[in-house]
């Protein structure tokens, strides 16, 4: 869908075309009006337009300039010029300038809508052409380095299904395969080191000499991971040679050597052999960084094998409750579906732990997880948790104990807390909506004989166009401008009917620039003109009038 802004100095004009065409046939899904340049110049400053269709001829800017001040600042937008003068000059001017047509007042209907279908699906097979595999293939190659950090990320916190991961590396054209052997290596800018104020110019400067060292023998892969810790994944280039095990260990140990030396930057590196890629990558990469934690801890320059004994798991990890995006998130972000199938793949995990011993802790760490995206999304909103979930008269809605005992009653708790704050927020939006709905409503009714466009009703409650026009719709089953052409109507109605107003007195009052547009559409409406309509009044009051003064007189 598309937006079309009409700019002319005349009024009816204006009205006449924004109020008459077929936009929603022609695949318009608004239209702007303007009065002037300075005007039209305003619209494109706040909204993206994509069709202009302008008059030349105005006072102050005219339309050739018009056109050359938002093509200084917006290349894609078609223009469509009218002209009451059929002047070489001007065709002229417009050719040169790239228009899309030329058209001479006044412009017939159809002459109009040819020339808006014509556009629209030429801009259509435009951005189909962008869209196209080879644009975005284009893209990748453009921003591969972003696309394959962020890639990295994902695997890393094992978010992506490994086929999904294979298949995506293929698409960014890296050689690491399903099963590979690779290695994985974590590092530690040093605090003392990180404060200086160019530190992504010293990252970059760090896996620059990384390709250096390590280039040769393997392809490295790398991101900044969650920790701002630099990751590496390395893959060899050939078989190592034999008795030569440690051959990665030594080519690290040279590459940390060297940037301490020549950057002056403290590393310390912690690195680890994955056998199975992509599946072991994540446990290994944890492994890695509790080894930062556990072993190196604050001591610097050092270098280690990620070869932390695994102690016996007295509790289980959660490893899908933590996993982002976290229900925090997804609560604030009211993805409720997202939150309930993540919920839905926690309680998979706690059933996969069934057959042995669930630990009290395991079962509170969710419980707490799930409460304190409660208290957050609550105090968001400006509300305690007792009234978000709507639990004041259930003191014991949440209390700790029974959800730490018992999984069965710990997951109805879960999902009964996810239910509440969904239906919370539909409520909201009703609320919203409605008190939304009667403010724009209300407006129309006091400034009827005013500026009552869509665009001025955005601005009165302070919201984009297109969703206000799709929410009033959307609550009340009627488009924005079908209720003020009813309004309008219904407020002629009673003109007509209670006082002496001239008809293009009451076109005036109810916001019609154009009395024979007013005419037009009030015939089109009631199937009489106004003064007909008025005359068929004033009609049966002297038929009353005549039944009620016989009545009286027998």
């Amino acid at each position: 869908m598309f937006r079309i802004l009409i700019v002319d100095d005349e009024p009816s004009v204006v009205d006449a075309i924004s109020q008459t065409l077929p936009w929603s046939d022609l695949d318009i899904e608004e239209v702007f009006t303007a009065y002037s340049a300075k005007e039209a110049l305003r619209h494109m400053e706040q909204h993206y337009i994509d069709i202009v269709l302008t008059d030349i001829r105005m006072p102050g800017m005219d339309g050739i300039e018009l056109m050359r001040a938002i093509r200084a600042y917006a290349r894609h937008v078609k223009f469509i010029l009218l002209t009451g003068y059929a002047e070489f000059e001007y065709a002229q001017q417009a050719l040169q300038m790239q228009a899309e047509d030329y058209l001479l007042k006044p412009v017939r209907d159809e002459a109009l809508i040819l020339t808006i279908r014509r556009i629209t699906q030429t801009m259509r097979e435009e951005w189909t052409e962008r869209a196209s595999r080879e644009k975005t293939m284009q893209y990748m190659r453009k921003h591969l380095s972003t696309l394959r950090s962020d890639l990295l990320r994902n695997v890393l916190d094992g978010s992506l299904p490994a086929k999904e991961v294979i298949t995506r590396n293929g698409l960014l054209e890296l050689p690491f395969l399903e099963g590979d052997r690779v290695h994985i290596a974590v590092i530690r800018l040093e605090r003392y080191w990180t404060k200086r104020t160019d530190r992504a110019l010293l990252e970059y400067a760090v896996m620059n000499i990384a390709e250096e060292v390590l280039g040769a023998e393997y392809t490295l892969w790398h991101c900044m991971d969650v920790h701002h810790f630099l990751v590496m994944v390395l893959k060899e280039k050939h078989a190592p040679a034999d008795g030569d095990a440690d051959a990665i260990s030594r080519f690290i140990g040279q590459w940390q050597h060297l940037v301490t030396n020549y950057l002056k930057l403290g590393i310390s590196v912690v690195y680890e052999t994955c056998h199975t890629f992509p599946y072991d990558l994540p446990e290994r990469y944890q492994a890695a960084v509790q080894t930062l934690r556990r072993i190196i801890g604050d001591d610097n320059g050092l270098l280690a094998s990620a070869k932390l004994p695994k102690p016996p798991a007295v509790v289980q990890i959660a490893s899908i409750l933590q996993a982002p995006p976290s229900l925090s998130q997804l609560f604030a972000a009211g993805l409720w579906e997202d939150a309930e199938e993540k919920l839905q793949r926690i309680f998979t995990e706690v059933d996969e732990h069934a057959n042995g011993t669930i630990h009290a802790d395991f079962l509170a760490e969710i419980y707490h997880t799930v409460l304190s995206s409660c208290y957050h999304y609550a105090h968001m909103n400006g509300q305690t948790v007792a009234q978000l979930l709507k639990c004041e008269d259930e003191p014991h809605f949440y209390q700790a104990q029974e959800c730490t005992q018992s999984i069965a009653y710990l997951r109805q708790w879960v999902f009964e807390v996810c239910r509440r704050l969904s239906q919370s927020n539909r409520d909201d939006i009703r609320d919203e909506r409605e008190l939304l709905i009667m403010q724009i409503q209300e407006y129309i009714h006091v400034h009827l004989a005013e500026d009552v466009s869509l665009q001025r009703l955005a601005e009165h409650v302070n919201l984009h166009p297109v969703y206000l026009s799709k929410v009033y719709k959307l609550v009340t089953g009627e488009g924005l401008k079908d209720y003020l052409a009813k309004v309008r109507m219904e407020r002629a109605l009673h003109l007509l009917k209670n006082n002496e107003l001239k008809v293009y007195e009451i076109a005036n009052q109810i916001g019609y620039l154009n009395t024979a547009y007013f005419i037009k559409v009030f015939k089109k409406t009631y199937g009489v003109t106004p003064q007909e309509y008025r005359d068929k009044q004033i009609a049966r009051m002297g038929e009353t009038e005549l039944v009620y003064d016989h009545g009286s007189n027998p």
